[in-house]
C-alpha cells in the first residue's frame, strides 16, 4: 500500500527520524491530539461532556476534594480513549481488511474500558452533584 492509504492526504514528508528536540516532540503529541479530536466523535463528546461539568462544577463551586474527583474522572475517560484509539488503530494496521477474532477481542476490550471508564465518571459525577442537584430541585 501506499502512504497516501495510510496518511489520509498529508502532503508533508513523513518524519522517520527520532524528534531532535522537546519543541518537536511536543508538536508530534499536540498534533496526536487534534488527529484524536478530528477523527473520534466519542472524543468530541467526551470533551464537550467534560466542558459541561467544568461550567456546571463552577457555577456551584465545588470545593477542592470535589474538583479533584471529577478531575480525576473526566481524566479517565479521556485517557481510556486515547488507549481505545491507539488499539483500533494498531489492530487496523495489522489486520488491514481482513476479519480476526482477536482482533476483535482487542477492539472490543479496548471499547469496553472506554464504558468502564464513562460508568465510573457518571457515578463520580452523581455523588459529587448529588447535593447540588436535590438543592436546586428543592427551590421549585
Amino acid at each position: 500500500m501506499t502512504m497516501a492509504l495510510h496518511d489520509k492526504g498529508n502532503k508533508k514528508q513523513p518524519q522517520i527520524e527520532k524528534n531532535s528536540n522537546f519543541l518537536q516532540a511536543l508538536g508530534h503529541a499536540l498534533e496526536g491530539i487534534g488527529q484524536l479530536l478530528v477523527r473520534e466523535r466519542n472524543m468530541r463528546i467526551h470533551f464537550a461532556a467534560a466542558l459541561i461539568v467544568l461550567i456546571v462544577g463552577l457555577k456551584v463551586g465545588l470545593g477542592r476534594s470535589d474538583w479533584l474527583w471529577v478531575t480525576v474522572a473526566v481524566f479517565t475517560v479521556i485517557m481510556a480513549e486515547f488507549v481505545n484509539t491507539i488499539v483500533e488503530a494498531i489492530v487496523d494496521l495489522i489486520v488491514g481488511d481482513h476479519y480476526f477474532f482477536l482482533a476483535k477481542v482487542a477492539k472490543d476490550v479496548a471499547s469496553g474500558a472506554v464504558l468502564a471508564a464513562v460508568g465510573f465518571a457518571i457515578i463520580i459525577g452523581i455523588l459529587i452533584f448529588q447535593p447540588y442537584i436535590f438543592a436546586y430541585l428543592r427551590t421549585f
